[in-house]
């Protein structure tokens, strides 16, 4: 797993919106929504739901976003 996806990962999950979650990072949205796929695709669950309006932590995410903290507390 990568570090730098688990981290888009958690700007994506505190902020709620891959566009805010870019900016926060200095990155372009386009490349965190496809390190946010990379992610799901490595862990094969899908983390968030996508909307017009943001993006939701699914149950699975959830779990990961517990994870995620921890691993991040650790680093």
């Amino acid at each position: 797993m990568n570090w730098d996806d688990v981290r888009i990962f958690l700007a994506v999950a505190r902020s709620g919106q891959i566009l805010g979650a870019a900016k926060r990072l200095d990155l372009n949205h386009a490349t965190v929504s496809r390190r946010l796929a990379a992610l799901e695709d490595g862990l094969r669950t899908k983390l968030f739901r996508r909307t017009t309006t943001g993006s939701e932590l699914t149950l699975a995410g959830e779990r990961f976003l517990a994870i995620a903290e921890r691993m991040e507390a650790e680093m």
